[in-house]
């Protein structure tokens, strides 16, 4: 009886320690492959009327107005505007980024590989399948749920290499 006393306190130590909770965020969340999101990706694309073009990850990207100079590199020190959307509607955050050292992880997957095809005075368009955004994780307190596509508007206002 002893013995079976302290596994359990072991278990539920680990539990603790390591962080399995089924009540923490994502816990019960299955991550959806970015191929189960494509046909509803390309409905929103087709509402929009826009022509996307689209990474090997499944990133869809257009740029709208195009930029100056080479694209946006690890280690340049970059300034942007962004607009953050759901597909669904309503915006879950606006602002400026900058001037921050761009690095690898810094941002979102998505988000970062999207910022690699811009350049200096580049606006354009981002559309980010979940698996590239934030998944089972988004942040708490935001209006972003789990496993959702997200849209962000960017212009690059300056970049220093």
């Amino acid at each position: 009886m002893r013995s079976l006393l302290l596994v359990l306190v072991l278990c539920g130590l680990i539990t603790q320690v390591c962080g399995f909770d089924d009540d923490e965020p994502g816990s019960n969340c299955t991550p959806v492959p970015v191929s189960e999101q494509e046909d509803l990706i390309n409905q929103y694309i087709d509402q929009q009327g826009w022509t996307m073009q689209s990474t090997a990850s499944g990133l869809r990207y257009v740029i709208e107005t195009p930029g100056t100079g080479d694209n946006i590199m690890y280690g340049d020190t970059i300034e942007l505007d962004y607009q953050g959307a759901l597909l669904t509607g309503g915006t879950f955050d606006s602002g400026s980024i900058g001037p921050v050292v761009f690095s690898q992880g810094g941002f979102i997957p998505g988000f970062e590989e999207g910022l690699l095809l811009f350049n200096e005075g580049a606006q354009g368009i981002i559309i980010l399948p979940s698996a590239l955004a934030y998944g089972c994780f988004p942040p708490q307190g935001s209006t972003i749920g789990q496993n959702q596509v997200l849209l962000f508007e960017i212009t690059v206002t300056n970049v220093d290499s």
